[in-house]
């Protein structure tokens, strides 16, 4: 049984950078925004969204209208921040990234070559948080994810719980434009805290569990559950990283698999999921109940079909595979 999975592993592929992957098409990358005296933005924290911010630019903007050589970053920023209230606008800051990204295309040309001689074409799309870019040849299709960045120090009202585990990695923290519910009036405002270094170290930290991280991905992809994001995907981990013990992460692939599975349907069943960096914050509030409802039943059907299996001697691996996305 084991050994199956590790054969559906081989064929889907690796996960992370520390990894081979056979043919990896998809890609999130934060790009930080660079922002001249950005030290002077005061980050402060969202009182009605937990895990959420809010950029008060007043100060900033002061330090580009006085400094001489940025008249003209001063005045696109008038257009992306309140003046009513000197707070960033996320709505703005995403209309000019579109444009950016698109004049970006238009200029340069939508055409690129790849290594091994494939004529890519580069098609923009902005969804959610990110801005996507396509990537299409005859032969595959890449998906590039960028989110936007704000890159900030450490606050006192962040709370990062486990300091044996977060000790000197917690130094710097991005704000992304995250949509979010919450009152209208300043929703406009609200942007996401993250720390992608922190959770990117602790998901490199042992082989198997990115071994298990692929394979939920390929689960995911074959059994159609599009409202099942990598980020939900990420938080799991991260929570059961803190309760479980070193140990655990040395299982056979298909304990450990089962164990996330579990964790994961059980989330969706109980429409719960908090987000790692507040557990105020419910990340599954942004999905409707029709979604959470299918989630966590093909999540269940999964589980319990894959456990089943260990007691079925024939077991063969054409029909392991049918429950994972091999390319």
């Amino acid at each position: 049984y084991t050994i199956l999975y590790v054969y559906v592993f081989m064929a889907v592929g690796s996960y992370s950078n520390n990894v081979r992957i056979k043919y990896p098409s998809e890609f999130d990358v934060i790009f930080k925004l660079s922002i001249p005296y950005s030290s002077y933005i005061n980050v402060e924290e969202d009182e009605d969204r937990p895990g959420f911010v809010n950029l008060d630019f007043e100060e900033l903007m002061e330090e580009l209208y006085n400094c001489n050589g940025y008249n003209d970053v001063y005045n696109h920023m008038c257009g992306l921040v309140d003046q009513n209230n000197q707070y960033l606008n996320r709505s703005s800051l995403q209309t000019w990234l579109k444009g950016v990204m698109k004049d970006c295309l238009d200029t340069n040309g939508d055409r690129v070559r790849g290594n091994w001689g494939d004529i890519y074409t580069l098609i923009y799309t902005k969804r959610g948080l990110a801005h996507t870019i396509y990537a299409k040849c005859a032969r595959r299709t890449i998906s590039i994810d960028f989110v936007p960045g704000i890159c900030f120090g450490t606050a006192d009202w962040i709370d990062v719980r486990y300091g044996r585990k977060f000790r000197n990695k917690c130094e710097q923290w991005y704000a992304v434009p995250k949509p979010t519910p919450g009152p209208y009036e300043t929703r406009a405002y609200a942007f996401m805290i993250c720390n992608p270094k922190v959770e990117h170290d602790l998901l490199l930290g042992n082989q198997n569990l990115k071994v298990v991280f692929r394979l939920l991905k390929s689960l995911r992809n074959a059994y159609g559950m599009r409202c099942l994001k990598s980020y939900f995907i990420t938080t799991t981990f991260l929570w059961e990283i803190e309760i479980q013990s070193r140990n655990f992460w040395n299982n056979p692939l298909h304990i450990i698999l089962e164990h996330m599975l579990d964790t994961l349907a059980t989330d969706f069943e109980n429409e719960w999921l908090p987000f790692f960096w507040n557990n105020e914050l419910n990340l599954l509030d942004n999905l409707n109940e029709n979604d959470i409802e299918d989630c966590a039943y093909k999540l269940r059907k999964a589980y319990n079909t894959l456990r089943q299996y260990k007691f079925e001697p024939n077991l063969t691996y054409k029909r392991c595979r049918t429950h994972f996305e091999v390319k």
